[in-house]
C-alpha cells in the first residue's frame, strides 16, 4: 500500500504559484491546467528551480488555488468535496499515465499548459469539467459579429472550418466532410489534422473569437490558377461559435490529433455564454476528455474533428433542399475539371449529407444552369486588379485577381432556356422571385465557394437595355444581351461580408468588378484593373466589340427564334434594301401569311394587341392588325431572326405594308407598320382580341380625334345603308364631322355636317372596364369597384338607358359553383347613357374551392332588358380574423421544455375562407419560445397555414400559464391560454414525531407526483443532457453556504442525512427543486432537549453534515424519560384545550336544531292557518309582478331572454334591433294566482318560458349567424348585442315566428270568430269538456289558453291575417290544456282530457297518456296580479311565513359554519391524541421496563 500522498518534507524550499509571466530568473515555468474529480478545474503556474516535485506537494499546491477560487465562486460551493487526504489519490496525464510519487517537469514543456487529471479515489468521478476551457474573445471582435445569420449560412461556416482542415491532408489520403441533420442533433464530421490541447493547436482556438490560424492565411490564398480552390475562407475568426450559437442551444466539439491518445471535447451553452457577456470578464466554459468512438476511429486516420449541434432551434430540414443548396455553394470543390490534367471530371472533397454522396444529388442552381447553357466556346477574360501607390510593398492586401466567364443560355423550341432554368427550379421547391427581366446575370464565387448573395443583375458593359436601337445589329445586342450569364471565380484578395454571403460592397476591387466597363469615378482610380484573354491584353473598347462579336456568333449558331411551322408557301424576298425598317440582317427571307407557334396558329388580318413592354419601343399598349410574318434566311438555315409586321389600329390600309415587284424579284414594303420580334408570342406579350374589345378601343380613338382628321372610314357612313327610322334623339359629342374635299387646285373645301340619332333598338350591351385591367380584383367582404354598363344599337352606336334596369350579379366559380353578391346599388349616370352598379359586395365561404387562382366569372343579367355580360373576375378572401389550432394541444401533454412536433395555425377571414398566400400575422408568445425566428411575423402559405412544427418550445414552469396570440394589423383576432400540468413535491418517507437535539434525521426521501398522485419517472438529474434536477434544503438553522444539493433519480430523492439543531422547540425546514421554485415542500420538527450527553470530537471544518451524537444507552433513556414527561404536560394541555372547544362548538350547535325545529314548526301551523282562507299552499315568494320577473330574467347568466330583456331597458340603442321582436314568453301577460303561474310554468318548462317571440321568421333566423363550418359566430346578431352587454349566449334558446304559427280556429262559431263575444281578452271560444255522462268535470277551472290575462299593448298585436297572441302563440304553447283544482279532480276527468291537463295542486298530465311526476320549483313564472280578494288576517299570515323563512334561511346558514368548525376541531383532536399515544408507547417500551411500575 502505497503512503499518503501530502508530504510535509521540512528540507524543502518554499514553491511560488503564479498566475503571471514575469520575471523567473533560472526558475523552470511549467504551466498546468488540473481536472479535478468533482467536476471543476484549475490552472496551475508552478516555478521551481528543481526538475521534479512530490506528488504530495503538488496536489496541496492545487488544493491551495482550489479553496482560492471556491471563495471567490458562489457555483463551486455547490460541487462535492473532494478527498484531498485519500489514500487513492493520483495525477493522470493526457496519455493516460498515472503519477502517484514524483513529477517530473522535463516530461512538460515549459511555457505550454499541460492538462493533468487529479483522482481522489472516489466513485464518482466526473467526465465533464466546468471552465475547462477560456474562450474569452478580442473585445472589437464582438463588434464585427454578423448582423443576419441565417440555418444555412450559419451550417456553411462550420463546414468552411471542416473543408479547410481536410484540404492540407497528405496528397493520397482521404478527405472527407460529413454532415448529418436530425431534429435532435446536427453533427459534422472532417477527417482533418484535428485539435487537443496544445499551444499550436488548441481546441480553444476552434471556440475563441479571433483565436483561429486559419484567418491569418489570407495571403497565401491571393494569385494562383483559377478558380483559385484554397479554402482560406476565415476573415474574422468566429465562424465556429456564432454559427453553432445560431444552430442550436449547446454545442459538443470533440477533437483528436493523430499524436494524443485521447478526444479531447469542448461544451458551449448559449445561454450560460450570452449571460457570462454581460456580468464576466472571461468567457469559460466545460470540457473534458475521453476515448475515441469506433466510428471515429474508422472515418479518419488518427485525427478529426466533430462537431455536434444539440437542441437544434430548426426542426424539419428539407434534406434535399440542403443537400442542393450545400451543392451550389461548394461546387468546385466536389466537381472539377480545371484541376485534371487530362480534363477530367474530379472530385476533390468527400462530401456527405446524411449518408448521400452530393456528386449523386442532380438538383440544385448550379446543375440545373448548366444542363440549360449551349455547348458553344465561352466569353473568358482574366483580371488582375492592384492598387496604386502601394507604399509598403505588401502584396497580399493590394492585389487581387477574378475570371469571368460567360456562358451563353438561347431560345430554343420557343421558350428562353433562363426561363426553363427558372421553371425547374420552381417545380422542384425553390422560392424564386426574379423573372427572365430581372434575373441575376453575374454569379461570384470566392476561393471556389459560392457567395450566394452576391447576385447582380449586369455588368456594364453586357447591359443593352438602356442602349439607343438604331440598327437591326444593335436589337438583336439588346435582346440576346439577357441570354448570357457570368460566372466570377474570385481569389483572396476580395473580401467578403462578415457572413460571407457577398462581397463587401465598399471594398475598392469589390467597387471596380461591379462598374467594369463604366466610366472610372475618382474613387476607383486608385484600383488599376488589367484585362486579358488568352495571352491578349484588352482595352475597354477592345472587351466591348469582342464581348458583342461572341454574343452575335452565339445567337447565329444557337438561337431558335425562326423555328416556326408556316402553314403556308412562302414568298422568297433576296437582298432586300429596307432591311434596317424589316428588322433583319440576313440577305434571304421568307414571307407567310400563316404561322404556328406555341401550338397556336396566327393569320393574316388577325387583330392583336402588343402589351407595354413587350419589345422595344412600345411604351404603350398597341392595337393592330397581322399583316405579314417575316423569317430569316433558307427553310432549315440555323439561326435566323423572325419578325410579325403589323398595322397599328389608327393606320388605314393603304398605308401598312403590301408586297410589289414581280415574282422573280419580290419586296416587301413596311409603310406605316410595326416590325416586331416573334419572341413577343413566347413571352405572352402579344395577344388575340375579340371584335367587342376592337370596337371599345376604335371608339376611343375616334372621340379623341379632332373634327376633319378621322381619316379611316367612320361608323356615320354607314348610316345611308341602315334605317334611319331608327334615330329619334340627337346625341352630340359622340360623332363627328367628316371632312370632304375635291382635289382639285382651284376648288373650294367644304364641311358638312352630319347629326346622327341613335336606334331604340338595342342589339348589345358592354361593360365599360380599363384596357389595363383584363380581369377584376375583388376580396369578400370588401365592395366591388363600379361597374359601368353602356348599350349599343344595332349599328354599333352607343344608345341611352330609358329606365334604371333590374340587374341581377352572380360569380360563376365552377359549373355547378355559383356565388351570390349582395347589397348593389343600381343607377344611371346623368346623361342616362351608362347603368351604374355599385356596392356590390361577395361574401362567400367556399373560396378554398377555387384557391389559388381564386378566378371566376362575373355574371350580369337582366329580365327586363336582354341584357347578359361576363367578365374574368378573382375573388380574394378577406384579411384574417380567425385562426384555428390544430391539432388541438392538450393540456396533458404540456410539460416544460416540450417542442411541438406537429403544431399548425389555420388563418381564416370572416367568413372561414382560408386566407391567401403571403398574409402576414404576428405571433405573440408568453411562456413559450420561438425557435429560430428572431421576428415575429410571420406569412401564410399557399394553403393558407402556418407551420409552426418544431418551432414552438414550451418555457413556462409547472402550474404556470403559457399563451398564444395571433395579431393581425394591432387587433387580436385569436387568444388562448393553457395551463401547464401541476406538480408537486411530497415526503415519500415517515417524518418522526420528535427528535433528539444534536440528532440527525436520516433517509428523508422526496418524491415529485403528479395531479393522480403518481411519481413522475421523467424528473431524472442528467448533466450529459442539460436536464438539471435537484433538491435543495434550506433552514434558518443553517447557512445558504451549508446548503446542499441533492439529484433526483427517476421522480424520486433520498437525503442521506439532515442535522438537527441543538435547541429545543420546533426544527422546520425547507426542501426545494432548485429550477422550479413551485415544487417546494415544508417541513417541521419536535426537538426534544437530552440532557448528560457526552460531548463528541468535532469533525473537520470541511465538513458541511455533522454526525449524530454519540449517546450511552443509559443517558439516552434518562434523558428520554426526562424529555417525554416534560412533553407530556404540554401535549396533555393542548388536548384539553381542544376538547373545550369542542364541547363548546357542539353546545352551539345544539341551540341551533332546537330553533330550526321550533321555527319549522310554526311555519306548518301557520301553513294550516292560511287553508281557512281558500288560498290553499300559498307562497308569496312565489309571486311576482311582470317588473320583478322582467328584472329577474334579465339577471339570468346565458339566456337570450336575459339580453333581450337588457335591451329593453335601454332607451338609447338597440331600438332598431327590437322592432320585430315581441318579446319573452313569460312576459306576456299574467295569471290571477301563484299557483296557477307556477303550474303552468312547470308544464311549459323553462325553455319555452325563456322563448322569443318574433314577427316573422326572417327576423327569427337573423338572431344568429353561422360560420362556414357550421359554428355559431358570436360576432353578429344577438350575440354581439349579448357581448356589448358583457353576457353570453351559450345555450339553445326557443325562438317562434309569430306570422307563422298556425291559429286556431273554431269550426263552431265560424259567424264572428274564434273567440268570445265582447270579451277585451280575445279569450278562445273552446267549449267545456264533458264526461260521458254529458257533465262538466268536477273541479275543471278552465283551458290554460284563456287563464293568462295578455297585457295590454299585446293584445293590439295582430298577424297579416288578423289574428292575435293568443290564438297563435298561446295556443301553440297549451293546446286545450285543461286547468284543476285538485289531482283526483284531474284523475276523475280522464275521459275528456285530449291534450293534457294540471292542477293547481302540482299535477301534470301530457298528451298521449305521459305523466310528470315528482316535485318542481319553477324560477321563471307568469306575473301573477293577486286580484283574488285575500283578506287583512290571510295577508298577514303570509307576511309571518316570510318572517319565517328568513330567519329559517339564518339559522342552516349558522349551522353549516359551527359544522365547519366542529370538523376542523374534531381532525386537531384525533392528531393530537394519535401523537400523545405514540408518546405512551415510547414510555412504555423504552423507559418503563427498565423502571417497572409498584403497585
Amino acid at each position: 500500500m502505497e503512503r499518503a500522498l501530502v508530504c510535509t518534507n521540512p528540507k524543502k524550499r518554499k514553491l511560488v504559484i503564479s498566475d503571471d509571466d514575469g520575471d523567473i530568473g533560472i526558475r523552470r515555468v511549467s504551466r498546468f491546467k488540473v481536472l479535478l474529480p468533482n467536476g471543476t478545474s484549475v490552472e496551475l503556474t508552478v516555478r521551481s528551480a528543481e526538475n521534479e516535485m512530490h506528488v504530495g506537494d503538488f496536489v496541496g499546491l492545487v488544493r491551495e488555488k482550489y479553496l482560492e477560487l471556491k471563495r471567490k465562486c458562489e457555483w463551486m460551493k455547490k460541487k462535492r468535496d473532494i478527498n484531498w487526504k485519500g489514500s487513492g489519490l493520483y495525477i493522470e496525464d493526457a496519455d493516460n499515465n498515472k503519477i502517484t510519487n514524483v513529477i517530473d517537469f522535463k516530461n512538460f514543456m515549459p511555457r505550454k499548459c499541460h492538462i493533468l487529471r487529479l483522482n481522489d479515489g472516489s466513485s464518482e468521478v466526473a467526465h465533464i469539467f466546468e471552465n475547462m476551457w477560456d474562450l474569452t474573445p478580442d473585445p472589437d471582435l464582438l463588434l464585427e459579429l454578423p448582423e443576419e445569420y441565417n440555418f444555412e449560412a450559419a451550417i456553411a461556416d462550420l463546414i468552411d472550418n471542416a473543408l479547410q482542415a481536410v484540404w492540407f491532408n497528405e496528397k493520397n489520403n482521404r478527405k472527407l466532410v460529413r454532415v448529418n441533420v436530425t431534429d435532435a442533433k446536427i453533427s459534422i464530421f472532417d477527417n482533418g489534422s484535428g485539435m487537443d490541447d496544445s499551444d499550436e493547436n488548441s481546441l480553444v482556438k476552434w471556440g475563441k473569437m479571433g483565436a483561429s490560424i486559419h484567418r491569418l492565411s489570407k495571403s497565401t490564398a491571393i494569385g494562383g490558377k483559377p478558380p483559385y480552390l484554397k479554402p482560406c475562407f476565415g476573415m474574422f475568426g468566429y465562424g465556429g461559435p456564432v454559427a453553432s450559437m445560431h444552430l442550436g442551444r449547446r454545442t459538443r466539439v470533440s477533437s483528436k490529433t493523430k499524436h494524443v491518445k485521447k478526444v479531447y471535447v469542448l461544451l458551449l451553452q448559449r445561454e450560460a455564454l450570452l449571460s457570462r457577456s454581460h456580468s464576466e470578464v472571461t468567457w469559460k466554459t466545460n470540457g473534458g476528455i475521453r476515448e475515441p468512438l469506433k466510428d471515429e476511429i474508422s472515418n479518419s486516420d488518427g485525427s478529426f474533428t466533430k462537431v455536434d449541434i444539440l437542441e437544434p432551434k430548426v426542426k424539419g430540414v428539407d434534406i434535399n433542399k440542403l443537400q442542393c443548396h450545400l451543392k451550389d455553394i461548394y461546387f468546385p470543390y466536389i466537381q472539377n475539371d480545371d484541376l485534371s490534367a487530362k480534363g477530367k471530371t474530379i472530385t476533390p472533397i468527400e462530401f456527405q449529407i446524411n449518408g448521400v454522396d452530393l456528386t449523386e444529388i442532380q438538383g440544385g442552381e448550379v446543375a440545373t444552369t448548366n444542363l440549360h447553357s449551349c455547348n458553344g466556346p465561352e466569353f473568358v477574360l482574366q483580371l488582375r486588379l492592384s492598387i496604386k501607390d502601394d507604399h509598403d510593398g505588401t502584396r497580399g492586401f493590394h492585389e487581387a485577381n477574378a475570371r469571368l466567364r460567360f456562358v451563353y443560355f438561347p431560345f430554343t423550341e420557343g421558350k428562353e432556356s433562363i426561363e426553363r432554368v427558372l421553371e425547374k427550379l420552381t417545380a422542384d421547391g425553390y422560392i424564386i422571385r426574379e423573372n427572365f427581366q430581372n434575373f441575376s446575370r453575374v454569379s461570384i464565387r470566392r476561393l471556389g465557394r459560392l457567395l450566394p448573395d452576391a447576385r447582380w443583375t449586369f455588368l456594364p458593359f453586357m447591359d443593352f437595355r438602356s442602349k439607343r436601337v438604331n440598327s437591326s445589329r444593335a436589337s438583336i445586342l439588346k435582346r440576346c444581351s439577357l441570354r448570357v450569364k457570368c460566372f466570377v471565380e474570385t481569389d483572396a484578395g476580395f473580401k467578403p461580408t462578415q457572413s460571407k454571403t457577398d462581397l463587401a460592397h465598399h471594398n475598392h476591387f469589390t467597387v471596380a468588378l461591379k462598374n467594369l466597363g463604366s466610366k472610372v469615378s475618382d474613387k476607383e482610380t486608385a484600383v488599376f484593373v488589367e484585362i486579358s484573354t488568352g495571352a491578349k491584353m484588352l482595352t475597354l473598347a477592345q472587351l466591348e466589340k469582342e464581348y458583342q462579336e461572341w454574343v452575335i456568333n452565339m445567337h447565329n449558331q444557337y438561337d431558335e427564334e425562326a423555328d416556326a411551322t408556316a402553314e403556308d408557301n412562302p414568298v422568297i424576298i433576296v437582298s432586300p434594301p429596307n432591311k434596317k425598317a424589316l428588322g433583319i440582317s440576313k440577305e434571304v427571307a421568307r414571307v407567310h401569311q400563316i404561322l404556328k407557334r406555341k401550338e397556336k396558329s396566327w393569320t393574316h388580318g388577325q387583330r392583336i394587341k402588343v402589351l407595354k413592354g413587350a419589345c422595344p419601343g412600345i411604351s404603350n399598349n398597341v392595337y393592330a392588325t397581322i399583316e405579314y410574318f417575316l423569317l430569316e434566311g433558307f427553310e432549315g438555315d440555323p439561326g435566323g431572326e423572325a419578325r410579325i409586321i403589323c398595322r397599328p389600329i389608327d393606320i388605314p390600309d393603304e398605308k401598312g405594308s403590301f408586297l410589289s415587284g414581280n415574282e422573280e424579284d419580290p419586296t416587301l414594303n413596311v409603310g406605316s407598320s410595326l416590325s416586331i420580334p416573334i419572341t413577343v408570342i413566347d413571352t405572352e406579350k402579344l395577344v388575340a382580341v375579340g371584335s367587342v374589345e376592337w370596337e371599345n378601343r376604335l371608339n376611343k380613338i375616334q372621340q379623341k380625334s379632332p373634327v376633319g382628321s378621322v381619316e379611316w372610314e367612320n361608323p356615320l357612313n354607314k348610316i345611308q345603308q341602315k334605317s334611319p327610322a331608327c334615330f329619334d334623339t340627337p346625341i352630340p359629342n359622340h360623332y363627328k364631322r367628316q371632312q370632304v374635299g375635291v382635289v382639285d387646285s382651284v376648288s373650294k373645301s367644304c364641311d358638312k355636317r352630319v347629326t346622327g340619332k341613335p336606334s331604340h333598338c338595342p342589339e348589345k350591351y358592354k361593360l365599360l372596364t380599363d384596357d389595363q385591367s383584363p380581369e377584376l380584383d375583388v376580396r369578400a367582404g370588401s365592395n366591388f369597384p363600379p361597374l359601368a354598363i353602356a348599350c349599343y344599337d344595332i349599328h354599333g352606336n352607343r344608345a341611352p338607358f330609358k329606365t334604371i334596369a333590374d340587374v341581377a350579379i352572380q360569380l360563376q366559380a365552377a359549373e355547378n359553383l355559383y356565388f351570390k353578391v349582395h347589397g348593389m346599388k343600381i343607377g344611371l349616370s346623368t346623361d342616362n347613357m351608362i347603368l351604374k352598379i355599385m356596392d356590390a359586395m361577395v361574401t362567400s365561404n367556399e373560396l378554398d374551392k377555387i384557391r389559388p387562382s381564386y378566378r371566376t366569372t362575373l355574371i350580369i343579367t337582366s329580365k327586363q332588358i336582354p341584357l347578359s355580360l361576363t367578365f374574368p373576375c378573382r375573388v380574394f378572401p378577406g384579411y384574417p380574423r380567425h385562426v384555428v389550432l390544430k391539432p388541438e394541444i392538450r393540456e396533458d401533454q404540456l410539460l416544460p421544455g416540450f417542442i411541438f412536433k406537429e403544431l399548425m395555425l389555420e388563418v381564416f377571414d370572416t367568413y372561414r375562407n382560408h386566407v391567401s398566400e403571403g398574409m402576414e400575422v404576428d405571433i405573440v408568445v408568453a411562456g413559450f419560445e420561438m425557435l429560430n425566428h428572431c421576428s415575429t411575423s410571420y406569412k401564410v402559405d399557399d394553403k393558407g397555414k402556418i407551420n409552426l412544427t418544431g418551432l414552438l418550445k414550451l418555457t413556462a414552469g409547472y402550474g404556470e400559464i403559457a399563451s398564444i396570440s395571433v395579431v393581425f394589423q394591432n387587433t387580436s383576432i385569436f387568444q388562448q391560454e393553457f395551463s401547464i400540468a401541476g406538480r408537486s413535491l411530497r415526503i415519500a418517507s415517515k417524518v418522526p414525531d420528535f427528535c433528539a437535539a444534536g440528532g440527525q434525521l436520516e433517509n428523508i426521501e422526496f418524491e415529485i407526483v403528479n395531479i393522480d398522485g403518481e411519481v413522475d419517472t421523467k424528473i431524472h438529474h442528467d448533466d450529459q443532457n442539460c436536464q438539471f434536477h435537484m433538491l435543495t434544503i434550506k433552514s434558518d438553522f443553517f447557512s445558504a453556504e451549508e446548503s446542499i444539493r441533492y439529484t433526483f433519480k427517476h421522480g424520486r430523492c433520498t437525503i442521506p442525512s439532515i442535522c438537527v439543531p441543538e435547541i429545543e422547540g420546533t426544527f422546520s425546514f425547507e426542501a426545494c427543486h432548485t429550477q422550479y421554485s413551485r415544487l417546494c415542500q415544508d417541513v417541521e420538527v419536535e426537538v426534544i432537549k437530552m440532557s448528560n450527553v457526552k460531548d463528541v470530537t468535532q469533525l473537520p471544518p470541511d465538513m458541511n453534515i455533522l454526525p449524530p451524537q454519540e449517546l450511552t444507552p443509559l443517558d439516552h433513556e434518562d434523558n428520554l424519560m426526562v424529555s417525554i414527561l416534560n412533553n407530556d404536560e404540554k401535549e396533555l394541555g393542548k388536548i384539553l384545550r381542544l376538547g373545550e372547544k369542542i364541547k363548546q362548538v357542539e353546545e352551539c350547535l345544539e341551540v341551533c336544531s332546537k330553533q330550526k325545529d321550533e321555527i319549522e314548526k310554526d311555519m306548518l301551523m301557520l301553513q294550516d292557518d292560511v287553508q281557512h282562507y281558500h288560498l290553499d299552499y300559498v307562497d308569496s315568494g312565489f309571486t311576482y309582478t311582470k317588473e320583478e320577473m322582467t328584472t329577474k330574467i334579465r339577471s339570468m347568466e346565458n339566456s337570450a331572454a336575459s339580453v333581450l330583456c337588457s335591451l329593453t331597458t335601454d332607451k338609447k340603442q338597440h331600438k332598431i334591433f327590437l322592432e320585430d321582436i315581441i318579446g319573452v314568453v313569460a312576459l306576456l301577460g299574467s295569471v290571477q294566482s301563484p299557483e296557477l303561474s307556477k303550474i303552468l310554468a312547470e308544464y311549459l318548462g323553462q325553455e319555452k318560458m325563456l322563448g322569443v317571440i318574433c314577427k316573422s321568421f326572417n327576423t327569427a333566423i337573423s338572431l344568429e349567424k353561422y360560420k362556414q363550418n357550421g359554428e355559431i359566430d358570436y360576432v353578429h346578431a344577438l350575440h354581439a348585442e349579448a357581448a356589448d352587454l358583457g353576457k353570453a349566449i351559450s345555450k339553445r334558446f326557443f325562438v317562434m315566428s309569430f306570422d307563422d304559427i298556425r291559429p286556431y280556429n273554431s269550426i263552431d262559431r265560424p259567424h264572428n270568430g274564434s273567440w268570445h263575444d265582447n270579451d277585451s281578452q280575445r279569450k278562445l271560444f273552446l267549449p267545456d269538456p264533458k264526461m260521458p255522462n254529458g257533465r262538466t268535470p268536477v273541479g275543471f277551472m278552465g283551458y290554460a289558453v284563456n287563464m293568462i290575462d295578455l297585457d295590454t299593448h299585446h293584445l293590439q298585436i295582430k298577424t297579416t291575417s288578423g289574428y292575435g297572441l293568443r290564438e297563435t302563440v298561446l295556443f301553440s304553447l297549451f293546446k286545450k290544456l285543461h286547468v284543476y283544482k285538485t289531482r283526483e279532480n284531474m284523475v276523475d276527468a280522464l275521459p275528456c282530457i285530449e291534450e293534457g291537463a294540471v292542477s293547481l295542486d302540482g299535477g301534470i298530465i301530457r298528451e298521449n297518456g305521459t305523466l310528470s311526476l315528482g316535485y318542481g320549483n319553477p324560477c321563471i313564472c307568469f306575473p301573477c296580479t293577486n286580484k283574488l280578494d285575500i283578506s287583512p288576517e290571510a295577508r298577514e299570515i303570509l307576511t309571518k311565513i316570510e318572517g319565517k323563512k328568513e330567519a329559517l334561511l339564518r339559522i342552516e346558514k349558522n349551522i353549516e359554519k359551527v359544522t365547519k368548525h366542529h370538523k376542523k376541531y374534531l381532525q386537531k383532536f384525533k392528531e393530537k391524541e394519535k401523537k400523545y399515544n405514540n408518546l405512551m408507547d415510547t414510555m412504555k417500551t423504552e423507559v418503563f421496563p427498565k423502571y417497572p411500575l409498584v403497585d
